[in-house]
């Protein structure tokens, strides 16, 4: 499985480096010219009145303290770098991976199935689950009305029909209806909340400078979206990122061996 833009490892850190980089060029044009200044100051003093030495110390403590506060910005700079290179580095281990993430779209293999999970606002009675092609045409939907809490839904990878169908990205679609099939909205008139996650297994691994996109099939996931990974036999545990975590999908974060809240999958109910 290609990896792609691996190159671009440490690219960042140089980028970050610039900003300290600048400044003490121009921290070291200033000092000059100061040097100068103070120079040729000190060959036309007055005689009667020289400089007094404690003003001339102090100016150049002064400098010598933005010198060491700039240094202390590129030291810590390179820290940060470091820590992004690891982080793209450590990413590679997910290939093979089971993952959870927020997004509603999957990649079908051919002759698969994909799993999705949603959750939607308590008060809703029922909903319908569309499943749209990579032209936005729907190819498959039911209604459901056993819909309470955070909801597993598997799709055979066929239309209604029966049809087996072609490989490629398929997006769930979370409809709320009311009793009567009408489009839900609460009291206030605003739709339901609809949370939606996807569950697949890592190909491949995108770095660049800005992210990591861990990749099912053709489908990019930014890394930030995981909610919860499970390694291959031959990973190493890694834990993901949960600073980003909706909170309204599945926040179980084990990486060893648990699969959380995706092994309760409930039995849905088919509407009539």
């Amino acid at each position: 499985m290609a990896i792609s833009s691996l190159g671009n490892v440490g690219v960042a850190g140089s980028n970050n480096n610039a900003a300290s980089s600048r400044s003490a060029s121009q921290l070291s044009a200033n000092f000059d010219t100061f040097l100068t200044l103070l120079t040729t100051q000190l060959k036309n003093q007055d005689p009667t009145s020289p400089m007094e030495s404690d003003k001339f110390t102090d100016q150049l403590s002064q400098f010598a303290q933005v010198e060491q506060g700039i240094q202390s910005n590129k030291n810590l700079e390179d820290l940060i770098a470091m820590q992004g290179q690891q982080r793209q580095l450590s990413a590679l281990s997910y290939v093979g991976a089971q993952i959870e993430a927020v997004g509603d779209t999957n990649w079908l293999e051919e002759g698969g199935e994909l799993t999705y999970k949603y959750n939607v606002s308590p008060e809703v009675p029922r909903l319908e689950l569309q499943i749209q092609d990579q032209n936005g045409d729907t190819v498959f939907s039911s209604e459901f009305t056993d819909i309470s809490g955070l909801q597993t839904f598997t799709w055979d990878g066929k239309n209604n029909s029966g049809e087996v169908q072609p490989e490629g990205a398929y997006t769930l679609v979370v409809k709320p209806k009311t009793i009567d099939g009408k489009d839900f909205t609460d009291d206030r008139g605003k739709p339901a909340a609809v949370a939606i996650g996807i569950i697949g297994t890592v190909d491949s691994v995108d770095i660049t400078d800005n992210d990591i996109y861990l990749r099912i099939g053709d489908v990019a996931v930014p890394f930030s979206t995981l909610t919860n990974v499970k390694l291959g036999e031959n990973g190493t545990p890694v834990e993901p990122p949960q600073d980003n975590t909706d909170p309204d999908t599945d926040t179980d974060t084990d990486t060893d061996t648990g699969t959380g809240d995706g092994s309760e999958t409930s039995e849905q109910e088919e509407a009539a």
